[in-house]
């Protein structure tokens, strides 16, 4: 299992979804077909500045501050929206309010709500990250990890989970099992396709060519192992 579809996980359980949605006032639809198509670009935005030094050395020092174990819906709870914009404003850059509003037509709702959404659920990426990252400098792969998932996909798990992951599927869509079940059981084709085509759109019309050049590492190895680099 790698980053992406951990902090999809995370994100999309039943209580983080009700957490965003007593602050948003958004349905749990909406939530999640915004979150499937937001997570995976602010991985990719990620990527992009920490492929820089100084944009990594940047995101290693807001990690350093975004280190709350808490179970990430009730880091949603009690988000600091104010901190979860600046966090966004950062990670988007120049090309934010394009993006808010390619979200917020895919999602088929305003900006200001898709603002709402991103601010607070920015802090527990960011604590989700510097987890991850902490995880995959200090500690081996286990061979078989041991976790518990009863509870949903969270800051606890995201250890043993990133050793986890499959070899065999290391060439599948990233998120492909997981916006399978969420999108209704497509198969993963379809859903790899959609994933192009929303992210495509959410990035303004990109060709189908880019965003996958774009999709290919939105997996988030790429961003842990660029900042694991200067851990080491």
């Amino acid at each position: 299992m790698n980053l992406l579809q951990l902090l999809l996980g995370s994100l999309t359980t039943d209580d983080s979804i009700n957490s965003v949605s007593k602050k948003t006032g958004l349905s749990s639809s909406t939530i999640s077909k915004l979150l499937m198509i937001a997570v995976p670009l602010l991985i990719s935005y990620m990527t992009k500045n920490a492929s820089k030094k100084d944009g990594a050395q940047s995101l290693l020092s807001a990690l350093t501050q975004h280190t709350s174990s808490a179970t990430v819906s009730n880091q949603i709870k009690n988000a600091d929206s104010d901190d979860g914009a600046k966090i966004i404003a950062h990670i988007l850059g120049k090309d934010k309010n394009q993006i808010i509003n390619n979200l917020a037509s895919q999602a088929n709702i305003s900006t200001a709500q898709v603002n709402s959404v991103l601010n607070n659920i920015a802090p527990a990426i960011l604590n989700s990250l510097s987890t991850a990252t902490t995880a995959t400098a200090n500690k081996p792969k286990p061979a078989s990890p041991k976790v518990d998932l009863s509870d949903g996909i969270d800051l606890s798990d995201i250890a043993g989970l990133l050793g986890g992951a499959n070899a065999s599927n290391s060439n599948a869509n990233p998120a492909a099992g997981l916006l399978g079940s969420l999108l209704g059981g497509s198969s993963n084709n379809n859903v790899s396709s959609q994933m192009l085509n929303m992210l495509g759109s959410a990035l303004g019309g990109t060709s189908q060519q880019q965003t996958q050049q774009s999709a290919s590492s939105v997996d988030g190895s790429q961003l842990l192992g660029l900042l694991t680099s200067l851990m080491k």
